[in-house]
């Protein structure tokens, strides 16, 4: 990381009185050194001069500037007690940008009582305005305008764009395979959950244009003789939610398993399942350069405004701004909020049938963040209800005991902790033929089918998606 160059009078290197020094101060390397220093530095309003940016440097910056509280004095806390404990050399960057992290994580998942309603409001509103926003989470227009710029500044929400499978001739599928040796990989590929254990499941999400649909099949019937199973399903675009049952400002994050385990005892109504419906189009009106380049830039950020539009398409400002219009006012894109509160580490997931996924339901409805959906086998017809979750870290495993032990053992149900994942977004920019005014198509070149210790490698512990559409 690029070091800083920053103003002092009088003090030591980092930023305290000569004769204040805190005895970790020699254990620290010259890097570590720094890094406090820029702490300290950026917390104060002190000027920094940065000779060359890096990605590294850019997160401390967001981690510095989104921490509520003190975060240099938490530092030094922190430090001196592991000096205090002896056997300790040295303390390198590395040591420190570790701790930074991980104080910065339980600093943002501490949410305030205004950001606990707002958080469940945009979940269920995303297209709605501050003001809006205000009236639906009960908080006023300042308290809903605080907790939206911390929220967003911390990366805890995301305000997204989501591609509308019903106006661009698109289906979503879920693909589960169990124990594969062999796992499908490409562009239109946008979700992938792996379930370790014997036996072992990859589940991945395609996009895919409806009118390929038999194709899709095919290959999955191919990787039969790969896998112990492999199956495809339709799957509803869902419902994601957020609820702050299990938070209190003291402990945290943390299940109250023995009120989890009485509100499935509760239990509830059957759910209704509709068909899902395919796409009401089989293919999508013809898209201007521009406008499939503004689609692909609202997919990463809808609140953008048409000047960040101009950076990443080079656009005139006029032209980003009637291209967004148009393609928000035809519903080309969906608005969709995301939420990532890093102390949810854990991810379950769940296939049902709508009788136990309506006992479940009033106790699912109740954990921290979920996703509601429905699929359907597009061989057999068969139905399922999905449900998954982000939990408190380390708590996933106690979640699933209490489960199987509310539930009958005669029912047939599915439920996993997914220890991995990786989440991609489909590019219209390189997807979609204009002059074709189609989806590109050709399965050999389209969809590779890649080693399952690869792709498993790859995936990501830590970054698992929840939200399927």
């Amino acid at each position: 990381m690029t070091q800083p160059a920053i103003e002092t009078q009088c003090q030591d290197d980092l930023g305290l009185p000569k004769d204040q020094k805190p005895k970790f101060e020699s254990k620290l390397s010259p890097s570590a050194s720094a890094i406090l220093k820029f702490v300290k530095t950026f917390e104060e309003g002190g000027r920094l001069e940065v000779f060359q940016g890096d990605a590294e440097f850019e997160s401390l910056r967001t981690m510095v500037m989104s921490y509520r509280g003190a975060l240099h004095a938490l530092l030094q806390k922190k430090l001196e007690e592991v000096v205090d404990r002896g056997g300790i050399e040295i303390i390198t960057q590395r040591d420190v940008m570790s701790l930074i992290v991980n104080l910065w994580k339980i600093n943002i998942s501490n949410l305030t009582h205004a950001e606990l309603p707002f958080l469940e409001s945009v979940l269920k509103n995303p297209k709605y305005s501050l003001k809006d926003l205000s009236k639906s989470s009960g908080l006023s227009y300042a308290q809903s305008r605080r907790a939206h710029k911390r929220l967003i500044d911390s990366g805890v929400l995301r305000v997204g764009g989501m591609l509308n499978p019903n106006r661009l001739g698109l289906d979503r599928l879920l693909i589960i395979l169990e124990n594969p040796s062999m796992v499908l990989s490409g562009p239109y590929c946008q979700r992938m959950l792996f379930i370790d254990g014997s036996p072992s499941f990859v589940f991945t999400v395609v996009n895919i244009p409806h009118k390929k649909i038999n194709d899709m099949i095919e290959v999955v019937r191919s990787l039969r003789d790969v896998t112990t199973n492999a199956s495809v399903w339709r799957l509803s675009t869902g419902i994601p939610r957020f609820d702050g049952t299990y938070f209190n400002k003291q402990e945290g994050w943390e299940l109250d398993l023995l009120h989890f385990r009485l509100m499935l005892r509760k239990g509830g109504e059957a759910l209704t399942m509709s068909e899902i419906p395919p796409p009401t189009v089989e293919d999508p009106v013809k898209f201007t350069g521009a406008e499939v380049l503004v689609m692909d830039a609202l997919i990463k950020n809808l609140d953008g405004t048409a000047g960040d539009i101009v950076r990443t398409t080079n656009l005139s400002e006029s032209s980003a701004f009637r291209k967004r219009s148009l393609l928000l006012n035809n519903r080309i894109i969906l608005p969709r909020a995301h939420v990532a509160i890093p102390q949810l580490g854990d991810r379950v997931i769940s296939l049902l049938s709508s009788e136990i996924a309506g006992d479940i339901a009033p106790a699912w409805s109740k954990l921290p963040l979920t996703y509601q959906s429905q699929i359907r086998n597009l061989e057999s017809g068969e139905k399922r209800v999905l449900l998954s979750t982000a939990l408190p870290s380390g708590s996933g495993r106690d979640l699933i005991s209490v489960m199987k032990d509310e539930i009958s053992k005669v029912h047939n149900y599915f439920i996993h902790r997914v220890a991995a994942g990786s989440g991609i977004t489909t590019k219209v920019s390189s997807m979609f033929d204009r002059r074709a005014k189609t989806w590109k198509w050709d399965t050999s070149r389209y969809f590779d089918v890649v080693s399952y210790g690869v792709m498993r490698k790859e995936a990501s512990e830590s970054e698992i998606p929840l939200d399927l559409a």
